[in-house]
């Protein structure tokens, strides 16, 4: 049998842009605006200006945050990671066997490289397909997400996954590109205990500068053990649950595209994925049965402890925390009928009436298997009970949103930084990326 991590140095070096499919070009030029989205919409977070502030940066070929100041590519990948991920507004992928976050690590290292290789958008969209084919690769090994034993995925895959980008920018032989995802597999970190804090941005840039740093590292000549993907002392196996990871399978690339069945899901509402598809449910039995929160007598969601894991606040303190409790999004849903930027706020987190609702929102975890799914369960003072289950939410790769929704989300995120025609003709140059000479041709956020 062949080394898995020699047969992804092999994709890596081998990949062209011509044999990528359309369907998954496609969610990746959309992954493209909407990172860049989130990284001017998050430029000036508490995070990315303390990560910016210790980095310092005094020069180099790549924009920070699509600004004027240019650091070199490690850097510009880890501030602009930071940033991409601050608000928790970016996308996600692998929905169905890893929930993460794979253009806040992917992207940073493919825009801050091309710029400093002078490489064009097909070759930025391929070094994406490479670095999204090796995550959905390596996380199908594995029936359990890495979630459950406490990693964050965007920043420990992420890493593997921004090597291989970086590789593919580099234009690494095999040999060298195996290397690189090698050398990232001993650079991965990031916790699930960090989820609620500025850390949890700083693992997606943190993992992008790892990518780009190992595959700069490999292209110099340094090496690692040529199965480190794999070994049972592994990055696999390491970082597995219960390691029970299946290494014995020959790999699949190109016999099926994980950027074409699974895709890029974006997201609608600005925070942790996990409460979406309830969002998604509350929302949709709002307009049909419209209810008030002096209603409601008790709210029961239900779902897996997948879906459940990365919410780790149950009664949240401030926005920041807000973004990671189910318990604050159906108290926001039903009072502002609305889960915006606006609701992120200390002042509403802090409303009485917020308050009161969420202490009437209680979590019941259930298997998934043999169920129709997660769902909610309304109990109101009148005696009613309504019961929904949920589905995919908009957005979801499986539910893709209309063109309008991206635009309105990519204006919203760069209102105020750009002026509305320059927002327009970014917007369009990222849509039709494949023609772009290079990221440096983008324009230049000035405030």
């Amino acid at each position: 049998m062949t080394s898995l991590t020699q047969d992804v140095g092999a994709f890596i070096a081998s990949l062209k842009y011509e044999e990528i499919p359309e369907a998954g070009l496609a969610s990746v030029r959309a992954g493209f605006i909407d990172y860049t989205a989130a990284t001017i919409l998050g430029r000036n977070d508490d995070v990315t200006r303390i990560v910016a502030s210790v980095v310092a940066p005094r020069g180099g070929d790549s924009r920070v945050c699509f600004g004027p100041v240019c650091a070199t590519a490690p850097e510009a990948a880890l501030i602009n990671g930071a940033a991409a991920h601050a608000q928790d507004y970016d996308d996600v992928g692998l929905v169905g066997i890893q929930p993460t976050h794979p253009s806040a690590s992917i992207a940073p290292a493919v825009f801050a490289e091309a710029e400093t290789l002078g490489r064009t958008g097909k070759d930025m969209l391929t070094a994406y397909v490479a670095a999204y084919e090796t995550w959905g690769e390596l996380a199908s090994r594995d029936k359990d997400p890495p979630h459950l034993k406490g990693w964050h995925s965007t920043g420990t895959f992420g890493a593997i996954a921004a090597a291989a980008a970086a590789a593919s920018l580099h234009r690494l032989d095999a040999n060298r590109a195996a290397h690189a995802v090698a050398i990232a597999s001993s650079m991965s970190a990031g916790v699930v205990a960090n989820f609620g804090s500025m850390t949890k941005p700083f693992h997606a840039g943190r993992a992008a500068q790892s990518g780009v740093l190992a595959a700069r590292l490999a292209a110099a000549g340094m090496t690692a053990t040529g199965n480190s993907l794999e070994n049972d002392v592994g990055f696999l196996r390491a970082i597995s649950p219960r390691g029970e990871v299946d290494v014995e399978r020959a790999a699949q690339f190109r016999a099926r595209w994980w950027i074409e069945t699974h895709g890029l899901g974006f997201k609608l509402f600005p925070m942790c994925y996990g409460a979406h598809r309830a969002l998604d449910g509350i929302f949709a039995q709002l307009r049909e049965t419209p209810f008030a929160a002096d209603d409601v007598e008790a709210i029961e969601v239900e779902a897996s402890r997948l879906q459940f894991v990365n919410l780790v606040h149950t009664d949240p303190k401030n926005a920041l925390d807000a973004k990671f409790s189910m318990e604050f999004a159906m108290a926001a849903a039903i009072i502002a009928r609305r889960v915006t930027r606006a609701e992120f706020d200390e002042a509403f987190v802090a409303r009485p009436d917020i308050r009161s609702l969420m202490k009437k929102v209680h979590r019941k975890h259930i298997p998934i298997e043999g169920r129709e799914g997660d769902g909610m369960i309304v109990t109101l003072k009148d005696g009613r009970r309504i019961e929904r289950r949920f589905r995919e939410p908009l957005g979801h790769a499986r539910r893709p949103p209309p063109a309008e929704a991206i635009w309105t989300k990519f204006a919203d995120c760069t209102g105020g930084a750009l002026a509305p025609a320059e927002q327009k003709r970014m917007f369009d140059m990222l849509r039709n990326i494949d023609s772009l000479p290079g990221p440096r041709d983008l324009p230049t956020v000035e405030g």
